[in-house]
Parts: structure tokens; sequence; C-alpha cells
């Protein structure tokens, strides 16, 4: 398989990966605010999603997706962290 064939099955399985706020919430043990921080918007967008049935808001599936791939992180954290400090390193300073 080439690069340009395993780069696209990688994405293909990245556009693949979604996890409900609920869940993800409940596995990580995180609050709404927590859960801002992590989808990058605001803590009462999240409160919807993790409210009672009369205010509850459905996350779109791109947050979904944020959600996935933070799970994938956490969960893999050990192998993961040097990867990303490396690359944190690697990146110009703003």
């Amino acid at each position: 398989m080439s690069e340009a064939e395993k780069s696209q099955e990688l994405l293909e399985l990245h556009n693949q990966m979604f996890m409900s706020p609920q869940d993800f919430s409940y596995r990580w043990g995180l609050g709404y605010e927590e859960l801002a921080k992590i989808c990058a918007i605001s803590k009462s967008t999240t409160y919807h999603w993790l409210g009672g049935q009369a205010s509850r808001r459905t996350a779109g599936l791109p947050y979904q997706r944020i959600m996935a791939v933070a799970d994938f992180l956490l969960a893999n954290a050990e192998v993961i962290q040097p990867l990303l400090e490396r690359w944190h390193h690697s990146q110009p300073p703003n």
C-alpha cells in the first residue's frame, strides 16, 4: 500500500469517528466546563448538550468528531504524549 493510500485510509477512518458528549463526559468524568474547553465552545452550549430533556441539544458531527479524537488521545496518552510533545516543540513560535 502506498503512502497516499495509507493517508487516505487514515482520513477515512477519522471521518468515521464520532462520540456523544454524554458518553465522552461520562467516560472521562468531565463536566460541561471542561467539555467546553476541549471543544473550544461556550459553556452554555455544552450545558445544553448535557442538560435535562427540556433544554437538551444535539452536538453537531464536527464536535462529536473532536470528542472522539480527544477520547482516542486520552485513551492512548502513554504512547501519544511523547509524540505530541515532539510535535509541539517542532512548531514555529506564534
